[in-house]
């Protein structure tokens, strides 16, 4: 896999479009967006989700299909895009009982412009924030395999005092059969040093071994693909024809990170057997790098 990604690599570079230096591959719950809200068809609101008991936890469980009753999580508050105000108010009478139920006390609502956000306030300093599992590798229409995976990543959480809150299936034409987690974590004003469950997911296979003492894994979702507990990981390829230039750009980078307050974890540097050649570039050597943002 690691040539394929080079290649696309120098063609993006040859194209003129390489700009930044910090190259983040964390994956978790894109933001959806007005315009892909407004493409789906939503129904009438379903009701407020039960209160059921999870395995150990507790946690709350049920199927959404409706997106404005989808979540997202900030600061303290949880957010959703809804087309009327009538949608909102479904969104906070199923949300409300959930943020209780965990000791959350809400704190006032606001709708405007089809954006709503629900606050809430924290007798111990949780917050909730939320996974998205549908970039995971799994088989979208077993369910058994869905549930597996959902308790895979849920009891890690819950070893961790990650409080699991909620999980619910989602079935909405905009994914693929998929789920998601909500549970509480300490905030952090730099939403990337708090200690939250992500996703690292590299065009190239990830070395796992540089950063297990950084970070809990959770799950090898796939050998470019992985589950984890911990600060956002960043991730950067450099590549050289010389090994002494591979190692000169390690330092740079190095050196880069350390000026702008990113952590280092570690590196390795690969040989590469045959070499890459395209056109006048040859490679010998690779460095894969590892950070936390």
């Amino acid at each position: 896999m690691k040539k394929t990604v080079i290649a696309a690599a120098i063609s993006f570079l040859t194209a003129g479009a390489y700009a930044g230096n910090l190259n983040l591959n964390s994956t978790g719950f894109d933001n959806l967006n007005l315009s892909q809200i407004k493409s789906a068809k939503i129904e009438l609101p379903a009701p407020a989700a039960e209160l059921q008991a999870g395995v150990k936890c507790g946690h709350v469980t049920g199927e959404i299909t409706k997106l404005n009753l989808l979540a997202q999580t900030a600061k303290s508050m949880l957010f959703t895009y809804a087309d009327t105000e009538p949608l909102f108010k479904d969104f906070v009478a199923m949300w409300t009982p959930i943020l209780e139920k965990f000791n959350l006390k809400p704190a006032g609502t606001e709708y405007k412009d089809t954006f709503g956000t629900l606050k809430y306030e924290s007798a111990n300093g949780m917050v909730v924030r939320d996974f998205m599992a549908e970039k995971l590798h799994y088989n979208a229409l077993d369910p058994a395999e869905m549930t597996r995976l959902q308790h895979e990543l849920l009891e890690p959480l819950e070893r961790a005092g990650m409080t699991p809150i909620a999980s619910f299936n989602i079935k909405n034409e905009i994914f693929r059969p998929t789920f998601n987690i909500y549970y509480l974590t300490q905030p952090n004003e730099n939403p990337d040093h708090e200690i939250r469950l992500r996703q690292l997911m590299n065009g190239d296979d990830i070395d796992f071994d540089i950063i297990a003492n950084s970070v809990k894994i959770v799950k090898q979702d796939t050998p470019f693909s992985l589950v984890y507990i911990g600060k956002e990981l960043g991730f950067k390829t450099m590549w050289s024809a010389t090994e002494d230039g591979v190692k000169a750009k390690l330092e740079d980078y190095k050196k880069f990170l350390k000026d702008n307050d990113k952590e280092f974890i570690g590196s390795r540097i690969v040989k590469m057997d045959p070499p890459y050649v395209s056109g006048d570039i040859t490679i010998n050597y690779v460095v894969n790098m590892y950070f936390f943002q």
